[in-house]
């Protein structure tokens, strides 16, 4: 063998540690020691939620679904394990966050439109549209109607324009005089001590917001994480209270979350690899 051919070995035999070595310094790996959650029950869902993203807990054990292609709101029923209802309530669209305020079901499009339609009388012509000056660069992945009536929002991606730095940002809109307040109302701070665990200080591993969620019961703002699977959980104040870290082998690609009233925490599963998509009901430790 040649000197130019082992020195070539050699040199990727040194590129293939280095990479390896910042795998290992930078990627999580799930401890199962280490769960704070138990899974209570799990329901498999039809191939026509595959691209299952927001649910919302819509009463009677009726769980409300979007998926991100069709302009449809699916009632799934967790006590018969069926679908009771299919109804468009706009054209096709990447919708991608559900939630109920009051009576009316609100579904955000990623690109930054917010649909309003009545919980009990889904149909394309009653349902009203609210623009709310987001881009497909912002990525609107959760909603959640807040106490005072008016709706956080979520982004996955980049913070509004102006509003760059080591912290993600969520906002309010007011459905009343349609207007957002471009000023976060919270900021998750990157640099926080609790993701410390993960290893990394790329935005994209620390908190890529998939959907979120109040809990009716605590007040707490739960944040769901697709990326690198876990849940947040933000006191009054905004400030992070725990961090849950989820299983991928159970939690691959957990795109929705909702409680029930009495505070019952479900969670969503896009299908995934030939993995039949899912609602996980699951008890916080």
């Amino acid at each position: 063998m040649t000197r130019w051919a082992v020195g070539i070995i050699a040199v990727v035999l040194i590129l293939a540690g280095f990479i390896y070595g910042i795998y290992e310094k930078y990627d999580y790996d799930f401890d199962p020691a280490d769960q704070t959650y138990k899974i209570v029950k799990k329901w498999e869902l039809p191939p026509v939620l595959d691209e299952i993203s927001g649910i919302a807990w819509v009463g009677d054990g009726i769980i409300a679904c979007v998926q991100d292609e069709d302009g449809i709101i699916f009632k799934y029923d967790i006590m018969s394990s069926k679908i009771i209802s299919q109804s468009p309530f706009a054209s096709a669209g990447d919708y991608e966050a559900l939630t109920l305020k009051n009576k009316d079901l609100w579904v955000a499009e990623s690109g930054g439109t917010l649909f309003r339609t009545k919980r009990d009388e889904i149909n394309k012509k009653d349902t009203d549209t609210f623009e709310m000056n987001f881009t497909y660069r912002n990525n609107i992945e959760g909603i959640a109607a807040k106490p005072d009536g008016n709706i956080l929002i979520a982004v996955k991606d980049r913070n509004l324009k102006g509003d760059e730095g080591d912290y993600r940002s969520f906002y309010t809109y007011n459905p009343a005089s349609r207007e957002l307040d471009r000023d976060p109302t919270i900021k998750v701070n990157y640099k926080d001590s609790i993701f410390e665990i993960l290893h990394t200080g790329n935005p994209r591993m620390l908190l890529r917001p998939s959907d979120i969620e109040y809990n009716p019961v605590t007040g707490d703002l739960f944040v769901l994480d697709a990326e690198v699977p876990k849940i947040l959980v933000l006191g009054s104040n905004g400030r992070i209270k725990k961090m849950h870290m989820l299983n991928p082998a159970d939690f691959f690609q957990p795109e929705g979350i909702c409680f029930s009233p009495s505070g019952r925490i479900f969670i969503s599963n896009e299908g995934k690899g030939g993995i039949a998509p899912n609602i996980i009901e699951i008890t916080l430790n």
